[in-house]
């Protein structure tokens, strides 16, 4: 049930973003010289850095694009906590619950996962993987949004997980888009 809750929250996002979009999601996912392989996906999206970084750590835009659940606490150490399902409570199981390792505004999220509710594929890995969300402003009031996620290992765990954020964070970028468009 609670994959069901995870896999439809994905599915619902892939959906969202349509399948024609697809091709404007960059994979440049790369291995490191010690084996751990980096996914790193990114879009461009017409609009100013500052309204596609609300989609990242606006309580208020998160709840309304991506978790109807939703808690930010935007400093170094701070933390993000987060789900997609609407009957789950702040501080409960059911929540993706990240620490803050540092950020820059509206250019630079990095992030360490604490907890996940269960049934996510290779929920075992997530914790050693370290997320980076970078902003870059480009001309004409455009963005460069990069997700990149490091330390997914060999392990049937890491594999599982890099194959469900694969998909998973492609649909992200393509809502985040329609959201940060106004469209």
């Amino acid at each position: 049930m609670r994959i069901g809750i995870i896999a439809a929250a994905i599915g619902g996002i892939l959906a969202a973003a349509g399948a024609g979009h697809a091709a404007e999601v960059r994979n440049s996912s790369f291995v490191e010289p010690n084996g751990e392989r980096v996914l790193q996906l990114s879009i461009e999206i017409a609009a100013p850095a500052a309204r596609v970084w609300k989609g990242f750590v606006d309580e208020e835009t998160l709840r309304h694009w991506n978790a109807p659940v939703a808690h930010v606490d935007l400093r170094n150490g701070g933390e993000i906590e987060e789900s997609y399902d609407p009957k789950a409570r702040l501080g409960g199981g059911q929540t993706i619950h990240h620490r803050i390792l540092t950020y820059l505004p509206e250019r630079l999220l990095v992030l360490q996962n604490i907890s996940t509710p269960p049934g996510l594929p290779g929920a075992a890995a997530y914790p050693k993987i370290v997320q980076v969300i970078q902003l870059e402003p480009l001309a004409g009031d455009r963005t460069r949004v990069t997700l990149s996620g490091a330390g997914y290992g060999g392990d049937a765990a890491s594999s599982q997980l890099y194959a469900f954020f694969v998909e998973g964070n492609a649909g992200y970028l393509q809502s985040l888009k329609t959201l940060s468009e106004g469209k």
